[in-house]
């Protein structure tokens, strides 16, 4: 009772001088303040350092650049599956392709994350001492970084009864990250920072500022094609053992496959803006990836949707690209 009187009395003086104070005509500030700009004049700010793959892309790609710092920043510092699982799901990737940049990098993110160094030790020891949730995790991930089309419907079933659903399709994503992350590291010959790995940066860009970011001029592609120097690729792969019917037949038989992860349920694609809402309804791969994880979807869309638009690449060449990418990787898709 004592402490609800004394309660009731402060807030009901601090309420009259409150009051007294407002109604006096010659109140003012108790003490000087300084101007906005003087504020961050006396705090020394320094802008954060970036990652060696961000500081060789920033020049060409600014836009893209940025994106994909966001989408660095969702997969290491917000991933819905949790750091641990991340990290270790990243380690492996970036070990079975032989990227010891993005392998360093793992491995400061689980420590940050609380992983003691017996537990990191262990994803180089002998799998038998890993949980078997781990072992089928890091099994799953080395076959999809090296053969992902030899991953069997037994395998996602056995990843579905220890982790769901909604953890097994962050898994993909996380995977699929890292993959894109680990062929741009080889591909820039980058190396870990004099310091150290670096922490994620939350560096968001709001659509405006991205609007007013300036992309250096680019050749037009006949120039660019005419002033080529790059070596012949010698022999073209034989890509002709199946016939027209044999793809079309294989492409029917795929679209009566039962699939490896249940729909999601219409509540979860009942939250999703418009826009995502009807590209699920449409692609069933879009569907999965959006009804379980729409934070990881979002984000991997925007980064590639800014690329798109900044890199400006030829259509038939990207698409070209795309083909033989997906082709050598076995992706029916």
């Amino acid at each position: 009772m004592r402490k609800l009187i004394f309660a009731v009395l402060t807030i009901t003086s601090l309420s009259v001088g409150f009051a007294r104070a407002q109604d006096s005509p010659t109140s003012k500030a108790r003490f000087p303040a300084a101007d906005n700009n003087e504020v961050w004049r006396h705090i020394h700010r320094q802008d954060p350092p970036l990652p060696a793959w961000a500081r060789t892309l920033i020049k060409p790609l600014p836009r893209t650049t940025g994106a994909m710092l966001e989408l660095d920043y969702v997969h290491r510092g917000k991933n819905p599956i949790g750091p641990v699982l991340a990290g270790k799901l990243r380690w492996a990737a970036a070990d079975a392709i032989g990227c010891a940049y993005a392998r360093r990098y793992a491995e400061a993110d689980l420590r940050r994350a609380g992983l003691g160094d017996p537990e990191t030790k262990k994803l180089t020891g002998d799998p038998r001492e890993l949980s078997e949730a781990d072992r089928a995790a890091m099994n799953f991930a080395r076959k999809m970084t090296k053969e992902a089309y030899a991953v069997t419907d037994a395998e996602v079933e056995d990843l579905l009864k220890h982790f769901g659903p909604e953890i097994v399709v962050g898994m993909v994503h996380t995977l699929a990250y890292a993959n894109f992350q680990n062929r741009i590291f080889l591909a820039l010959g980058v190396e870990v920072e004099p310091g150290g790995p670096l922490p994620p940066l939350d560096v968001r860009l709001d659509s405006q500022m991205q609007a007013k970011i300036v992309t250096p001029p680019r050749p037009s592609w006949d120039e660019a094609l005419k002033n080529r120097n790059a070596p012949d690729a010698g022999k073209s792969p034989v890509w002709s053992e199946r016939s027209s019917a044999d793809l079309a037949k294989a492409v029917e038989a795929q679209k009566i496959r039962k699939p490896r992860v249940p729909m999601p349920e219409e509540s979860r694609l009942a939250k999703l803006p418009p826009e995502a809402k009807g590209q699920a309804s449409l692609i069933v791969w879009s569907r999965v990836s959006m009804g379980y994880q729409p934070m990881l979807t979002k984000a991997w869309f925007d980064c590639m949707r800014t690329f798109q638009q900044e890199s400006k690449l030829d259509r038939v060449f990207a698409n070209s690209m795309f083909w033989v990418i997906t082709r050598s990787n076995e992706c029916f898709y």
